[in-house]
């Protein structure tokens, strides 16, 4: 056990004397105060004493296969741990010995396509992290799915869109406000996010509301395209019909967690299938975001992996029809032909090069203007691996988090060689937060290839 002050209140956490790491689990950062469908509110009293020795609820979610996929055994499992629309939660990281005062902070935002994920999810665990380098590292749950990226206005003007970002808006501030009880630096905070965490992050750098709480960024496989106020009216509008079809005599304030669940399974359900491709939940542009790329001057780090399309269509078997994975790409605003859909490797290779890796170019031109860039590419990959046969869209967290037990777990034989592009790439995680830089040279336009971890 492991105890802090924090506003006169005792944190009581987890001292685990076998790697020297302290664990404070399941710290509630803010509430429902003004509702299901409303932003949340900041929280900013305590009780006098809060357990923080235990995960606490994540967001309601569908079952996730890639989260027990990506998983030890060693830890829970995906349906061990307890949904709720009660989950706003943070958990904090860090090394009980410390010379370091003002140790860095990093937070981690999770992907999931907004639909799935947590805070609390093995591979998000930063215990290598934090006993390799001296940092502090934050996961939190953000609410998913509907709860978090619809937009409730259509429903009643008191009710609001982006309330997943107002989750993530209030975890960044009660870092701000309370890491410094916990050894951290409020003035050095990283923000680090995969795919839709990514994603999430970029919708919160054009918020002026944010700019004072984090002071550089890492984007992970992921780059935003926020849906118009047209297009997140639409959507609503196509929940409110399920409603009115499904549940006629029910109100949106009288649907149960279930019922919402239900709600969102019918909604993908009547889409067709995508992969994921097609994000029915997404950030919506508001008049709020008023600071775009041009104006970004902090320090950016932008990654991809070499074959980010693999997990999506993962061979003949599992490709979408052309016609249907022509439909998914402009939903993306990716138009092709369906000549360039027919076989599974096209398919993929479609959404490595035109998902990700040409958007994360296009994004670092757009701020030209910012000399402090870095890009990567994630190559590691087995190719005689059922399971690692190419450096898919996730696998690097594996490595960022150092979870080299996951490919343990899953056949692989790991040799010095995974354990040292593990380390190194944790060592430039923690480089990046307590310096604002990478061990190499920045990102320049036309004259850079990425960075290559592999």
């Amino acid at each position: 056990m492991v105890n802090i002050t924090l506003n006169n209140r005792i944190v009581k956490g987890i001292y685990n004397n076998e790697n020297d790491i302290d664990a404070f689990l399941g710290i509630r950062y803010a509430d429902l105060k003004y509702g299901r469908f409303k932003h949340s509110e900041l929280i900013t009293s305590l009780p006098k004493s809060v357990d923080a020795t235990f995960f606490n609820n994540i967001p309601p979610q569908p079952y996730n296969q890639l989260e027990d996929f990506f998983s030890s055994g060693v830890y829970f499992h995906f349906n061990q741990f307890t949904q709720d629309e009660d989950c706003l939660y943070l958990n904090i990281w860090r090394r009980h010995h410390s010379q370091n005062k003002t140790r860095p902070v990093i937070i981690y935002f999770y992907g999931g396509g907004f639909v799935n994920g947590h805070g609390s999810a093995e591979l998000y665990q930063p215990q290598s992290v934090v006993e390799q380098e001296d940092v502090i590292v934050v996961t939190f749950n953000y609410r998913l799915g509907s709860w978090g990226f619809l937009d409730w206005s259509f429903f009643n003007s008191n009710y609001e869109c982006n309330n997943g970002l107002s989750d993530q808006i209030n975890a960044i501030k009660w870092v701000h406000h309370h890491i410094k009880n916990f050894g951290g630096d409020p003035n050095n905070v990283t923000l680090i996010g995969q795919s839709a965490g990514s994603m999430s992050i970029m919708a919160l750098m054009q918020l002026p509301e944010t700019e004072s709480y984090f002071h550089k960024v890492m984007l992970l496989s992921g780059t935003l395209r926020l849906d118009s106020r047209k297009i997140g009216y639409e959507k609503a509008q196509n929940f409110s019909e399920i409603i009115a079809e499904n549940y006629p005599n029910s109100t949106i304030d009288s649907l149960t967690t279930e019922n919402i669940m239900n709600i969102m399974n019918l909604d993908q359900t009547t889409r067709g299938q995508s992969k994921g491709l097609e994000l029915i939940y997404a950030p919506i542009q508001t008049s709020s975001m008023t600071m775009n790329n041009p104006n970004f001057s902090k320090p950016i780090f932008v990654s991809y992996t070499q074959n980010e399309g693999d997990i999506y269509i993962k061979n003949e078997s599992r490709k979408l029809s052309p016609d249907r994975f022509v439909k998914a790409m402009a939903f993306n605003g990716v138009e092709i032909e369906i000549s360039d859909a027919i076989s599974a490797q096209q398919q993929s290779t479609c959404i490595t090069d035109y998902i990700f890796q040409q958007p994360a170019h296009d994004f670092l031109k757009s701020i030209s203007h910012n000399p402090n860039r870095w890009l990567a590419s994630f190559q590691w990959h087995q190719p005689n691996n059922t399971y690692y046969h190419s450096a898919y869209h996730i696998l690097d967290i594996v490595f960022w988090f150092g979870h080299l037990d996951i490919l343990k777990a899953n056949g692989l034989d790991v040799t010095t060689h995974e354990r040292e592009l593990s380390m190194k790439m944790i060592h430039d995680l923690a480089y990046f937060a307590r310096f604002s830089k990478m061990p190499w040279l920045p990102y320049q336009v036309g004259h850079t290839t990425p960075h290559i971890y592999d």
